[in-house]
């Protein structure tokens, strides 16, 4: 995000007025904002999750995120909440949301490409 040669946009000194500068996300802060959003919305670990984040050539993001599917315990009779393809669809809007939200960057396209599979672990009742 660059500023204005009077200042940023929509920021002001103590006194009200702008203040001059610009401010800029580098590239590895959007790397590491994909990677933790996708890691929540695919609810695996971060460690588990890559993300690529490059210009779609508009001023937008385009973001590959690479991971692995989480699936339930093997015999747990537990089914899934929803088919694999609409909780990907679902994932993919959460991290662009997440993504524009935390940098205020718009965010054109998410692709998600499951590398593995991981089982999900029930957390233990106390």
């Amino acid at each position: 995000m660059t500023s204005e040669p009077n200042g940023p946009v929509g920021s002001a000194g103590s006194a009200g007025r702008p203040v001059p500068g610009w401010d800029r996300i580098a590239a590895p802060a959007l790397v590491h904002t994909a990677q933790a959003a996708a890691a929540e919305a695919l609810h695996v670990p971060v460690r588990e999750v890559r993300a690529r984040v490059a210009d779609d050539g508009r001023g937008a993001l385009a973001i590959e995120v690479r991971g692995p599917l989480a699936l339930p315990q093997l015999g747990s009779h537990r089914v899934p909440d929803e088919p694999v393809l609409a909780r990907t669809h679902r994932a993919r809007g959460v991290i662009a949301e997440r993504v524009h939200t935390v940098t205020g960057r718009h965010v054109s396209r998410v692709s998600v490409v499951f590398t593995s599979s991981i089982v999900e672990v029930p957390g233990r009742v106390r």
